[in-house]
């Protein structure tokens, strides 16, 4: 006969002891020791079956698509069978509507779908479908409710993919905490995790992020799912969803999609959506950069002016600061332009976040362009390395950023290899019709 195990769990960061504690050796909040249950296997049951490594079926089984092209290319060709993919994102990003659509792209295939909810109501969930012109609800499946208990028994098998919209806001009954602890998330996702994986059905998890910007609850969640979807809201409309974690693909593969009030639309050219907007004016210069292995261009803006106050300040949207330092400290010491005694302002356009070094040379050439008030000379795409002694290195991809430049009507290029070929600061001074001085 099995008999149940006590155990006790920090509800604040998950730390797990066969006693109770009054004080959590972790993280040193008190009173967070939460009582959980576990079944004692007898150990005739437990004894586990194993099979010669030769002798696993390695055959490739078809990936089902999520009806978003883009999207089956960053997971790597589609969802796998018995994979679990966890969303994560900010509030209102499109987390829910994007599962929605591929609920109903999978409905759309004569598969039903369980559409487990604990945000909603099935009422609101199918007045966002008729929003979104879903159609195949017939083969939605939703269950609105918090307590998930039934999952454990409940026959799966006539399903071709599972949703939990979201991991924060449901609960098993026989665990002594809230909705959203470390405790109800682990083992809400551990089970539906466990579920998918025995009955080879692939499952969506929806998962809310703190105040830092990081996933809420146990960092186990992140290990136990196969795939790590991040969305992220660019600005203008565009959403970025990056893969963080990916066992069956390539990871920082990201897809771009726009969102409409009809639903997410994917977007295939973004460098035409970045550039279609380019003025040549003083401080604006294209780069090409590359996230995953997707090549694109952006635009970055710099301002350099006369401090309004005491000291110079530096702002920076889309570049980090630490990045945007550098390449000004070098520009006063192996150019001899005065930047450290003036306000410098960079920004990316369209909101966009960037963390290539290859965009240092067009940071560059933006601070150099507004610092002379002068425009680019020639209508270029510029990219390459900066090192802190003033020489230009070549970066990743390069032929596919030479590539996406000419196709996006930037023939030209200036970088350390190319049609115009930078290797040093001093090359790039003189291309707006400067020398370098001696340095300081």
């Amino acid at each position: 006969m099995m008999r149940k195990k006590k155990g006790y769990v920090c509800d604040v960061c998950g730390y797990d002891a066969p006693a109770w504690f009054g004080k959590c050796p972790v993280c040193d909040t008190w009173d967070s020791a939460k009582e959980i249950s576990s079944i004692d296997v007898p150990e005739q049951i437990a004894q586990g079956v194993f099979v010669p490594l030769k002798d696993i079926d390695t055959a490739d089984k078809e990936r089902m698509s999520t009806g978003f092209p883009e999207l089956d290319r960053a997971l790597g060709g589609g969802i796998v069978g018995g994979s679990s993919i966890l969303f994560s994102g900010e509030p209102g990003v499109g987390k829910s509507t994007c599962v929605l659509q591929i609920a109903s792209h999978v409905a759309s295939m004569r598969k039903n779908v369980l559409y487990v909810t604990g945000e909603e109501s099935a009422r609101q969930i199918k007045l966002r479908a008729d929003r979104l012109g879903l159609k195949n609800s017939g083969h939605i499946h939703i269950s609105a409710s918090s307590n998930i208990d039934y999952l454990r028994s409940a026959d799966l098998t006539d399903y071709g993919l599972i949703v939990l919209d979201s991991l924060q806001t449901v609960r098993l009954s026989d665990v002594a905490s809230l909705p959203g602890s470390v405790t109800q998330v682990r083992e809400s996702a551990n089970l539906v995790i466990s579920r998918s994986k025995r009955n080879e059905i692939p499952s969506l998890l929806i998962g809310h992020i703190t105040k830092e910007g990081l996933i809420a609850g146990p960092k186990l969640i992140e290990h136990l799912a196969d795939t790590v979807l991040s969305f992220e809201d660019t600005g203008h409309g565009l959403r970025f969803i990056r893969t963080l974690k990916n066992r069956f693909g390539p990871a920082d593969e990201i897809a771009v999609f726009e969102m409409h009030s009809d639903g997410l639309a994917e977007v295939s050219d973004i460098s035409g959506v970045m550039v279609n907007e380019f003025v040549q004016a003083p401080g604006n210069v294209i780069t090409a950069v590359v996230e995953g292995s997707r090549p694109f261009l952006v635009e970055i803006q710099s301002l350099v002016s006369r401090p309004l106050y005491s000291s110079p300040r530096r702002v920076t949207s889309g570049v980090s600061i630490d990045r945007m330092l550098l390449v000004a400290g070098v520009l006063t010491k192996r150019a001899n332009i005065p930047l450290d005694t003036l306000d410098i302002y960079v920004n990316v356009a369209g909101g966009l976040s960037l963390d290539d070094t290859g965009i240092d040379l067009a940071v560059a050439a933006s601070l150099i362009s507004s610092f002379l008030n002068k425009a680019m000379p020639q209508k270029a795409c510029v990219f390459g390395e900066i090192a802190l002694d003033g020489s230009i290195r070549r970066v990743s991809h390069m032929s596919r950023r030479f590539d996406r430049a000419e196709s996006s009507g930037f023939p030209g290029t200036i970088s350390p290899e190319g049609k115009t070929i930078v290797r040093d600061i001093s090359e790039l001074l003189k291309i707006f019709g400067g020398a370098a001085g001696e340095g300081r």
